[in-house]
């Protein structure tokens, strides 16, 4: 059995059956020629009348009023004096993709003016978010007469304190949340200004920029909607409203772009015109502009995007790559550590709070959203800098948990933090930092009843094999941009056959499952990216519930229907058989398990190297764990390591406390079922052998005997093991000592025999028949 990750839920309609819903939406679907799934996913946004399902397709332009937004016409009319004087104007950014992009905006409008005009793009680590006071000095000693910022701003009170006393206009462009106060500029464009009444607040910093650039052009740039677009999407501002069209109409302008740089990167990275949306910013060229900022200086981002020198623009492509690929290297060996980290310890806590020194602060979001993924714990991870005296870290929260709430349990030893409900950024005083911590793991513990709880996801609609087409997958472009408040469409597929479970990519950590549709009969695949450790709990030919998105996969100018998993439940008790797993890493990694040992050596050598999420036992355990009634009920997964003497208590042990999934390993040492028993021939050989010498010299020697008689070493050390408990022969020091025979005996009817009897019958079981036998015998009542 395999439990979804999400509690699934499906749309309301579908859930109570909705006759007249089903049927509106059949009727909208035929009149305007769409697919009914298509409908119903529109249908459950909220659209759900004929004329806003229409309205939602059609994409209806949605382009404010720039002049709505307060402030802006005294920053036109500064801008424009500027312009008209040649004064020196300085546009200072930020350094990630919304920062270069939101740059790259002012910098080419200001210059189609004739505006005299550089940009700045500050470094994370040497000048910090926002306004920096020296930063501005620098410039302004330089004879900067005006500074513009772009996607920062509202929190520099001091630097923008500094140029007004100097005799500087700042005018701030941003769209971050505003403080109790705000800076003493000349002028603040804000889409959530305190004082202003723009009907549209989620602008991200380029989207600002665009406003700002279309008041100072009479009309709205369409020739940098592209550049807008790059930065909307990866910021992860909500694609409604406005944003909608600018992603939209943005995409349509990038598949005809004139910019030497984007033209470049596709084709470097094989990307067609046709084959642009929002996935290829959100997923390949927005991390490679974040990555210049992430490990470094964001300052050629800009030049990327405004360059048609051949060469220049060459050099640039590669180095955004070659950023691009370190950060992800560095973003891995962290995982690495960090997972480690996690996994050393004896139980999963309740927030992972790991600080490390050497660990690169560009990157500690990101690393921090993966162990998230994987734990489902609110996760901050820090960068321990010793000459500074602090941790420098970056969090990431799950569902249900407002991290900035759990952070100002910590505000008194914390030296600054912000942030909101999912991601917050902080700095410690190493010597505040273990008080810190406890507080915060204190004030986490209030949550404990959302770790229990799975996270909820939505689901759009519900579709069978046949369904997955290229027609009816791009059926769903209208629907696009995808995003941040209009996510990719979820589908529903249940109980279709699975029959074939692949391991695919270079690390085999991508999963590849086939669906069958017998009555159709029709196969189709779906892949799921970095869940390679679902292939063992899985079961072939057994029927999965399935989550997917859907999408067009091209190669090499060929275009097939893509369904990628999202969740995936298997409701089927499963066996999976690890019999010939040889490497221990593997076998010791079944998470939320049972393992339970025979033999006490293999117990004592391997219980320390299971997860921390699963448990050891004895066999001998089993009645007295079950008495207490233990956290075993909890457990998903039962690991057999070796061969067990009493099955019946693995039984008691699966049924009481309802395991579903069987894992079989069942090492054995001395491989009873092929040894075989002994005869009553070889007994009197060995017997008479024995009675012969009187006293043997045996200890160490057994291989040499047993090599005499052409038998193993282990049926040797049984046959002896017998006659010693028949009183036939006794141990003194290392010499075997025949014994007088005062009455017959039954060798093979000795408890020794029996016991081996068993430990065969035990081994043909689980070492010798196939899974379904086995599966039979644990869940049917088999013998």
């Amino acid at each position: 059995m395999l439990q979804s990750v999400y509690e699934w839920i499906e749309p309301e309609y579908l859930i109570n059956a909705d006759d007249t819903v089903a049927t509106f939406i059949q009727q909208v679907a035929e009149d305007l020629s769409l697919p009914k799934m298509v409908v119903q996913v529109i249908y459950d946004k909220g659209y759900q009348t004929a004329e806003a399902i229409q309205a939602f397709i059609a994409k209806e332009p949605v382009f404010h009023d720039p002049f709505l937004l307060k402030d802006m016409e005294k920053a036109v009319s500064r801008l424009q004096q500027a312009v008209e004087d040649y004064e020196q104007i300085l546009i200072y950014g930020d350094y990630d993709a919304d920062g270069i992009t939101s740059t790259t905006i002012l910098y080419e409008t200001l210059e189609m003016l004739g505006a005299n005009v550089s940009f700045y793009l500050p470094n994370r680590f040497e000048d910090g978010y926002g306004p920096n006071k020296d930063v501005y000095a620098y410039y302004i000693k330089k004879g900067t007469q005006l500074i513009l910022t772009c996607d920062n701003g509202v929190a520099g009170h001091e630097a923008v304190a500094y140029a007004k006393d100097q005799g500087v206009d700042v005018i701030i462009t941003d769209h971050h949340e505003i403080g109790d106060s705000l800076p003493d500029a000349y002028a603040i464009v804000h889409p959530r200004h305190p004082e202003g009444q723009y009907p549209f607040g989620d602008l991200a910093g380029a989207g600002v920029a665009l406003k700002l650039a279309t008041a100072l052009l009479g009309e709205t740039p369409s020739d940098l909607l592209d550049i807008a677009a790059i930065g909307t999407v990866a910021d992860l501002v909500s694609l409604t409203d406005e944003n909608r069209v600018i992603v939209a109409s943005g995409l349509d302008q990038m598949k005809h772009t004139e910019r030497l740089g984007l033209q470049m990167f596709f084709e470097k990275e094989s990307i067609q015109p046709d084959q642009i949306d929002e996935q290829t910013i959100g997923f390949i060229l927005g991390p490679r502009l974040n990555a210049l900022g992430r490990l470094g200086d964001p300052n050629p981002g800009v030049r990327f995007l405004t360059s048609f020198d051949d060469q220049e623009v060459g050099e640039l492509v590669e180095l955004l790559d070659s950023e691009n690929n370190a950060r992800k290297a560095i973003v891995d060996k962290m995982v690495t550590e960090a997972e480690a980290l996690v996994d050393g310890e004896s139980q999963l806590p309740q927030m992972i709070i790991l600080g490390k020194e050497g660990w690169h602060e560009g990157v500690l979001g990101i690393v921090a959203s993966r162990l998230v993924e994987k734990y489902h714990r609110p996760t901050i991870l820090l960068s321990k800098n010793t000459e500074k005296g602090n941790f420098k870290g970056s969090g990431r929260s799950i569902e249900g948990i407002d991290l900035f709430h759990v952070l100002q349990a910590g505000k008194v030893y914390a030296d600054k933090f912000g942030g909101h409900e999912m991601a917050a950024g902080m700095t410690v005083a190493i010597d505040q930092f273990e008080d810190w911590k406890t507080a915060l793991l204190d004030r986490v513990a209030e949550f404990e009843s959302v770790f229990t709880q799975q996270t909820p996801l939505k689901i759009d609609g519900i579709i069978g094999i046949t369904d997955i087409t290229l027609e009816n997958i791009k059926a769903l472009d209208p629907i696009k941009p995808f995003g941040t408040d209009n996510r990719q469409p979820l589908f529903l597929m249940k109980d279709v056959q699975l029959s074939q479970i692949q391991l695919i990519g270079k690390d085999k950590n991508t999963l590849k499952l086939t669906v069958a549709d017998a009555d159709a009969g029709i196969k189709t695949s779906m892949i799921a990216f970095k869940s390679g450790a679902l292939a063992k709990q899985l079961v072939a030919n057994d029927p999965i519930d399935v989550v997917v998105t859907l999408s067009v996969n091209a190669w090499n100018g060929n275009q097939s229907p893509q369904a990628q998993i999202k969740d995936i439940r298997q409701a089927s008790k499963s066996i999976f058989d690890l019999r010939n797993m040889r490497e221990r890493n593997q076998i010791m990694s079944i998470e939320n398990a049972t393992y339970v040992f025979e033999n006490a050596p293999f117990f004592r050598a391997y219980k320390d190297e299971i997860p921390f999420t699963s448990e050891a036992i004895m066999t001998s355990e089993i009645d007295q764990v079950l008495e207490k009634g233990s956290a075993l009920a909890s457990k998903e997964g039962l690991v057999i390591f070796d061969i067990p003497k009493d099955l019946t208590a693995i039984k008691d042990l699966i049924n009481q406390a309802a395991i579903d999934n069987i894992y079989i390993y069942a090492y054995s040492a001395v491989n009873a079922y092929m040894v075989g028993k002994p005869t009553r021939q070889e007994f009197g050989q060995l017997y008479k052998y024995l009675q012969g010498h009187g006293t043997v010299p045996l200890a160490g020697k057994e291989q040499a005997l047993a090599d005499f008689f052409k038998i193993s070493k282990v049926k040797l050390d049984l046959m002896v093991k017998v006659l010693e408990e028949a009183e036939l022969v006794r141990w003194h020091n290392t010499d075997l000592v025949t014994l007088p025979v005062n009455e017959k005996v039954d060798l093979l009817a000795t408890q020794t025999m029996a016991d081996w009897e068993t430990q065969i019958n035990n081994e043909r079981l689980l070492r010798y028949n196939d899974v379904t036998t086995i599966k039979d015998f644990f869940y049917s009542g088999g013998k």
